[in-house]
């Protein structure tokens, strides 16, 4: 006969107080306790074991457990990777939600920048720290392309949108007990420089334009304050002379899509809801635009088959969708004709808006012209005042000050 196999001590169960489960000593001598903090989508229950040195321990571990279940404060252990969270959220809640490129863009972020450093944490160890860090670290060296410097402010400020994102909702999830980028510090974003036209500049500016083929659309631009994608963008059929309004429903631009080696010209949906408008024209606007369009019927005569119609308000010669660049080209030598300083495409927007606001009209009618989602918006970028609009403000001080005595 085998030699008789020594019997294992027998678990001995503590006298359960309140609330506190079964607590009892196991064979090596460690007290535990076990308690169902939840169940998965098949019923089954989910169990909790707390472990320690003696019964009083476990019963103090086995307390805050209870707590924390009883409060909804509890989070069940999970082994997802922050990296994998972060991917999986932006394929649930971003993708239905934003522009195709803008999603591109936030995964492009998300690879390039955020998973080699973030990405193999841990989602429940994840700490303040060490996304502050993070931060600090791409503000100072983050740039890839091999030039010195870090990322911009407003890129930090993008990166924060969905690391703080994806964790907040980690947060509604109960993955999570409590969201660390919260008290993340950023640097401000400052708003980028510009440079405007006074109205006689505007004026100087049209005048080189007069015989130009696109007077019309810069005409255009200097009324309404489009954006360049949404001007390049407008469809013939959005522009309605009967009702001296134009239409704004989509924009176009040149962009490299994911994967795609080269650029390519692509229709999107307006930067925000508001920006989907409808602007009144001048008459003198709608004028040109026609005779614009006169201007197009001839030229599908004389290109004939090699006439590509877009469908388009402006185009090119052979009727293909004016590439953004080509307008630079034609803006910039616009200023040298006329001998005005350099400024972009885009400030003659900034010039709308200024000089409409310099001129005393309402901020919430210059927010709705260029398609702002909120006034503060407006006020926030061209808050500021130009020489010539404090002038104004000083002479109308004075006026009043004459009118009191």
């Amino acid at each position: 006969m085998g030699e008789e196999k020594p019997k294992k001590k027998k678990k001995k169960a503590g006298k359960r107080g309140n609330n506190e489960g079964t607590i009892y000593e196991r064979s090596d001598g460690r007290w535990t306790a076990q308690v169902i903090t939840g169940y998965d989508n098949l019923g089954k229950p989910k169990r909790k074991t707390v472990y320690g040195k003696g019964r009083q321990e476990v019963a103090e571990k086995l307390k805050t457990l209870l707590h924390e279940i009883q409060t909804g404060s509890y989070v069940q252990p999970t082994k997802v990777i922050f990296g994998d969270w972060l991917l999986k959220w932006l394929k649930a809640y971003k993708e239905p939600n934003v522009k195709p490129e803008t999603y591109v863009d936030y995964i492009d972020l998300a690879n390039k920048h955020i998973l080699p450093r973030l990405g193999d944490i841990p989602l429940q160890s994840i700490d303040s720290i060490t996304i502050q860090e993070f931060y600090n670290y791409k503000g100072k060296f983050g740039r890839l392309d091999g030039k010195p410097g870090g990322l911009s402010p407003r890129r930090l400020h993008m990166m924060h949108q969905l690391i703080n994102g994806a964790l907040m909702k980690a947060v509604k999830g109960r993955m999570i007990r409590f969201n660390p980028a919260d008290d993340i510090e950023l640097p401000s974003i400052e708003h980028e420089e510009f440079q405007t036209f006074s109205i006689d500049e505007v004026n100087q500016y049209l005048e080189a334009l007069q015989q130009d083929r696109l007077y019309a659309l810069f005409l255009l631009e200097l009324t309404t304050g489009l954006r360049r994608g949404e001007i390049l963008g407008i469809p013939r059929d959005k522009f309605n002379p009967n009702k001296d309004e134009i239409e704004i429903v989509q924009t176009l631009k040149r962009k490299k899509l994911d994967g795609e080696e080269k650029s390519q010209l692509i229709f999107s949906t307006p930067k925000t809801k508001k920006s989907k408008r409808k602007i009144p024209l001048l008459p003198e606007v709608i004028k040109q635009i026609i005779k614009f369009q006169a201007t197009q019927r001839q030229e599908r005569l004389f290109f004939g088959p090699k006439y590509r119609d877009c469908g388009l308000l402006f185009t090119s010669e052979v009727g293909t969708p004016i590439e953004p660049r080509n307008l630079n080209r034609k803006h910039y030598s616009i200023l040298q004709k006329a001998e005005l300083k350099h400024i972009r495409v885009h400030d003659l927007r900034h010039t709308v808006a200024s000089l409409l606001l310099d001129d005393g009209v309402n901020p919430s009618n210059v927010s709705d012209i260029l398609g702002h989602t909120k006034t503060s918006t407006t006020l926030d970028i061209y808050g500021h005042s130009s020489t010539h609009g404090k002038e104004r403000a000083i002479a109308r001080l004075g006026d009043l000050l004459k009118s009191a005595r």
